[in-house]
């Protein structure tokens, strides 16, 4: 198990999150072309917390934490993984507005 330390992402410019948020979001779209997706970039609405506490910037960028609710491709099949990724990749628009612009 990795120990996390976050920084609070509204101390650095917007420029600089940005190019996070970037990198953030090309290395979602690698784990969804090699089959897997999180299903927890908004945190579910029956799990207490802050609407995206999972996500957190660490010294090696944004990093989500897996809160158990992730899918396989091969395991759930083409047509739900399909819109699984389509959930997640409008959730991360969501994300980009709170991530931004806070």
């Amino acid at each position: 198990m990795e120990r996390i330390y976050p920084f609070d992402y509204r101390s650095f410019e917007v420029e600089k999150r940005e190019l996070w948020f970037d990198v953030f979001v090309d290395e979602l779209k690698q784990l969804h072309h090699a089959g897997f997706v999180h299903r927890d970039i908004q945190r579910p609405g029956n799990i207490s917390g802050d609407r995206f506490d999972n996500v957190l910037l660490t010294s090696a960028g944004l990093r989500l934490i897996d809160v158990g609710i992730s899918a396989i491709k091969k395991n759930v099949g083409e047509k739900l993984f399909a819109k699984y990724v389509e959930i997640e990749l409008r959730e991360m628009e969501i994300f980009r507005n709170y991530f931004i612009g806070r």
